[in-house]
């Protein structure tokens, strides 16, 4: 194909892809005008009036007036966030009659003047500069509205009862940087929501005083949680917790961006398994200092399942195996402890009820739960490996979980994620029937980098007979410690 003909062919493909957008909007009766990082100062004046999805996102435009949108009667979402707004009349979409979402978030908010409007279904205020909650009258009328996103520097309870009868999926809530100067601590009782997400001032030491025991509240997410420097650890983080037993609904918990001390993490944990929490996720993690020697109560928990992400930690002034030891014998079902400086993992002291396991994007050893016999209902482990580690460990666990003589790492047995480099093992198919084939030409021909490693002779063969077995596992670790020597320089 000559150079003009293959241009002619990729403009007719280009073409034929935003005909086929086209019809599919039109289908659809939807018409999409994207004018984000447009550097605009202004509502721009020659968006169509057929437009119904409209995002003017992170400009510079600093007002929105009624003129600007009056031809757009069919728009139905409009995204304007990251501005320069600081004051709005919600009036300006009285022409708007199927304006159902509106994202006016990451502005400079600072007032609002309400006007009746019934059809909103997605509304977000938040992180911008309200003094109190811009909850009005008006609001009580939108009965179809889902999702309501709110900031403000200081609650008061009357300023939600506006909305108390409403039902609404999910409440996001950002506190500024001065909250906590006066507070109600009971300003959200009245909140009638199955979601709550309160996002509390970063950087700020966790002195407040908030009931978040929303009755209603399924799901409750709290993001930017600091107490170090308090004397008492986090006795006022543990307080809100505490307060948690009193809805009983509540069966989900996430904590994004936590700062505290190694005993007030485990305090916190230990807080959570006696409430009737089910799933509980802890998100980008820093912890300080030196954990004490404590007893874990794991009697009366209804937690199904724990996830905790990204954790730094700046020392480790005890023995590493103390915190392994309360994580090994947690009696739950589903347990993820990922992107750690984790280098290994202790046996169960008894039976454990561990369904699932992940340990993905760690430093964990080949020696991963040798010799235990505890996990009997483990049915699958997530590891993320690097190059050599990746088949050590291919070789050491199915060498732990059945001969090598008898098993063969299919396809039904190993689900390898080429762009995470995860590696899944279930245990369940362990009892299929299977050659005595180590690696097979069917899984080379499905996970090519795997077969890229083997070509490379970054593996070392099994060896039959068993005398040369601590051979093997020596020159595996020499292996090992080369390679990383290698990287590291």
């Amino acid at each position: 194909m000559t150079k003009t003909n293959s241009s002619i062919f990729r403009f007719a493909i280009i073409f034929m892809l935003i005909l086929q957008i086209r019809i599919q909007l039109s289908d659809e009766s939807e018409f999409f005008v994207d004018r984000s990082k447009a550097g605009l100062t202004h509502v721009p004046k020659d968006v169509s009036p057929k437009t119904t999805i409209l995002d003017i996102s992170q400009n510079y435009i600093s007002e929105l007036r009624t003129s600007d949108i009056l031809s757009l009667s069919k728009l139905r979402i409009l995204i304007i966030s990251h501005n320069r707004i600081q004051y709005l009349d919600i009036s300006v979409f009285k022409f708007n009659p199927e304006l159902e979402y509106l994202d006016l978030s990451h502005n400079k908010l600072g007032k609002i003047s309400c006007h009746p409007t019934v059809n909103l279904k997605h509304l977000d205020l938040s992180f911008n500069a309200f003094d109190a909650l811009p909850i009005c009258e008006e609001f009580g009328n939108m009965s179809q509205l889902e999702f309501l996103g709110l900031s403000a520097t200081q609650l008061q309870k009357s300023s939600v009862l506006p909305i108390a009868h409403l039902h609404i999926s999910k409440v996001l809530l950002v506190l500024g940087d001065p909250y906590g100067e006066k507070e109600d601590s009971e300003s959200l009782q009245d909140l009638n929501t199955e979601s709550l997400h309160i996002v509390f001032p970063t950087g700020k030491e966790f002195h407040f005083i908030l009931d978040v025991s929303i009755s209603t509240a399924v799901n409750l997410e709290l993001s930017n949680i600091k107490c170090v420097l308090d004397d008492n650890g986090c006795s006022y983080f543990l307080n809100v917790l505490s307060k948690l037993q009193k809805n009983p609904r509540l069966s989900s918990l996430t904590l994004n961006n936590i700062e505290t001390a190694w005993d007030s993490f485990i305090m916190i944990l230990q807080l959570v398994w006696h409430t009737s929490i089910e799933y509980f996720s802890i998100k980008n993690v820093k912890l300080q200092g030196y954990l004490g020697f404590r007893d874990f109560d794991y009697s009366n928990t209804s937690l199904k399942a724990l996830s905790i992400q990204q954790v730094v930690s700046d020392v480790f002034s005890f023995p590493q195996s103390s915190i392994y030891k309360i994580f090994s014998n947690m009696n739950i079902q589903n347990f993820t402890v990922s992107g750690t400086h984790m280098v290994h993992m202790l046996c169960p002291s008894q039976t454990s009820p561990f369904l699932y396991l992940d340990f993905s994007n760690n430093l964990l050893t080949d020696t991963l739960f040798r010799d235990c016999g505890k996990l009997t209902q483990l049915e699958t482990l997530n590891l993320k490996m690097n190059q050599l580690k990746e088949l050590a460990n291919i070789v050491h666990m199915t060498k732990e979980m059945k001969s090598l003589q008898q098993l063969d790492i299919s396809q039904n047995f190993l689900r390898y994620d080429e762009n995470e480099g995860n590696c899944s093992w279930t245990r369940s198919l362990l009892s299929l029937n299977m050659s005595s084939n180590i690696l097979t030409d069917s899984v080379f021909s499905s996970y090519h980098k795997l077969k890229t490693l083997m070509a490379l002779r970054t593996y070392l063969e099994w060896p039959k007979e068993k005398s040369k077995h601590g051979l093997f596992w020596a020159n595996l670790r020499a292996a090992i410690n080369i390679k990383l020597m290698e990287q590291s320089k």
